[in-house]
């Protein structure tokens, strides 16, 4: 337990001071660094991803990773709160990408089933959205492994064509055609169309 003298003394810090103690491995300073700074980072988190609970989970995110990497805060480059406000942005993007892929990948698999009588069903639930990227996760078995790795990193791990060719070492133009010959197979693997190429 911090003497109170100490815990007092903290009271005063900078975001900067408590960080590079945190990365010392002083709990009680990333603790008051939470209390400081997790009210801001949480707002930025909700601001992009405009979901309570996602942003909670940003929140949470970025604190372990500011935890982890607490070491490699280097002040000449700018102040802890700058540093941990890009940390939780990116998180909070690759969130956000990762939820707009598979919604993506979701509403184009699921155009051609629109219902289209009087009998509409509501709005397909979260249920349904689970079972749909599980059909289509089992119809991608049935793709050739380059499709597979494209496709997954495309719309599951949230990654743009352009990220994808360069972890992939591959000209952009065969990867976007690779990932539109694959959402065709995938396509035809569910039964939905005919595969035209």
């Amino acid at each position: 337990m911090m003497p109170a003298e100490a815990r007092m003394s903290q009271e005063n810090l900078t975001p900067d001071q408590l960080l590079i103690r945190a990365s010392g491995g002083c709990a009680d300073s990333f603790s008051q660094l939470y209390d400081l700074c997790s009210g801001a980072l949480f707002g930025i988190a909700l601001g992009i991803s405009r979901n309570h609970a996602e942003a909670q989970e940003i929140l949470q995110d970025a604190f372990v990773s500011i935890w982890k990497n607490a070491g490699r805060y280097d002040p000449s480059l700018g102040s802890a709160t700058a540093w941990m406000i890009h940390l939780t942005r990116n998180l909070s993007i690759d969130r956000l990408r990762k939820r707009q892929r598979g919604d993506e990948l979701h509403r184009k698999f699921s155009e051609e089933r629109a219902v289209t009588d009087d009998d509409a069903e509501a709005p397909e639930s979260p249920l349904i959205a689970a079972e749909v990227a599980q059909r289509v996760r089992k119809a991608m078995t049935g793709l050739p492994r380059d499709q597979q790795v494209a496709l997954n990193l495309a719309f599951f791990e949230g990654r743009t064509q352009t990220e994808i060719a360069t972890q992939l070492s591959e000209p952009l133009g065969t990867i976007k055609s690779r990932i539109r010959r694959a959402m065709d197979r995938v396509k035809h693997l569910m039964g939905e169309n005919p595969i035209t190429d």
